[in-house]
């Protein structure tokens, strides 16, 4: 049986990945910690602020993403969100391009609820090119 805590995690992760899908800076600075930090597979760290401004100009749409995988895991206050997420997106010159991302998310349990401190992502080999 499923916990509260887990089931708030998989709801929250839910809400996180619509988030940046619809480009919502009011969800994403809610759901992000003021001391949020992104990594990607070569180390660059982006804090929140940068990180929802990429997310809000990027040049591609995204029309669907979706998790192909999910697992999460709570300690006390402390969630790990793992998985691999699916999107397609087009670009800027009208072309459709898939990709799959390997993530882990570590979400804090406060005062306002579960919310995002750090999320690291790859995208996995197989992907068509894709900035998703």
């Amino acid at each position: 049986m499923e916990s509260e805590g887990v089931a708030e995690l998989v709801r929250v992760s839910h809400e996180l990945m619509e988030a940046i899908r619809t480009r919502n800076r009011r969800m994403l600075d809610v759901v992000l910690l003021p001391d949020f930090a992104q990594l990607d597979e070569r180390g660059s760290r982006q804090g929140k602020e940068a990180f929802i401004t990429a997310v809000e100009a990027s040049a591609f749409q995204v029309e669907q993403l979706k998790f192909e995988t999910l697992s999460v895991e709570q300690f006390d206050r402390v969630g790990v969100v793992c998985g691999v997420q699916w999107a397609q997106v087009i670009l800027p010159g009208g072309e459709r391009v898939e990709g799959r991302t390997a993530f882990t998310d570590v979400f804090v349990h406060g005062a306002a609820g579960w919310q995002l401190r750090l999320a690291t992502s790859a995208e996995l080999a197989g992907s068509n090119g894709g900035p998703a």
